[in-house]
């Protein structure tokens, strides 16, 4: 009589395809590319609508938050200032040496009147870009 069953060299040779495969498959689920960058930009816009609230707020000074290649918002750059990013590894800024002002209605202004936008990247290549429309309006792209 035949029993019924896999061999021990059915059951290694599938082992070592499901091995396989979860070695190649596992980057696509576990990866963190893109998470730095989605981070940075829920910062950067909670950073640009404090701003733009402040100038709303406070209709007689002027709110603005400064961008270079790799620090965002309002100086000082230290630890104690909530309204800035600074010394981030692996994530630039452009357009570098770009001023974002609002106005009293939450309207940008300085280099950025007629709207604009700002890309962040991370070094993997991955770019989120948030925008900010003539009417104050903020959005991720």
């Amino acid at each position: 009589m035949k029993s019924q069953g896999f061999t021990l060299i059915e059951l290694i040779i599938t082992l070592v395809i499901i091995g396989i495969l979860a070695v190649s498959a596992s980057p696509i689920f576990i990866s963190d590319s893109g998470t730095k960058s989605q981070t940075t930009r829920l910062q950067v816009m909670s950073i640009l609508r404090a701003v733009q609230q402040q100038a709303m707020q406070d209709t007689v000074n002027d709110y603005s938050v400064s961008v270079t290649e790799s620090t965002f918002g309002n100086p000082p750059y230290d630890d104690d200032n909530s309204l800035q990013l600074s010394n981030l590894d692996d994530i630039t800024f452009s357009p570098a040496d770009l001023t974002i002002g609002f106005n009293a209605l939450g309207q940008p202004t300085d280099d950025c009147v007629s709207g604009c936008a700002v890309i962040i990247t991370e070094s993997s290549g991955i770019s989120r870009t948030i925008s900010i429309n003539k009417e104050g309006f903020i959005d991720a792209l």
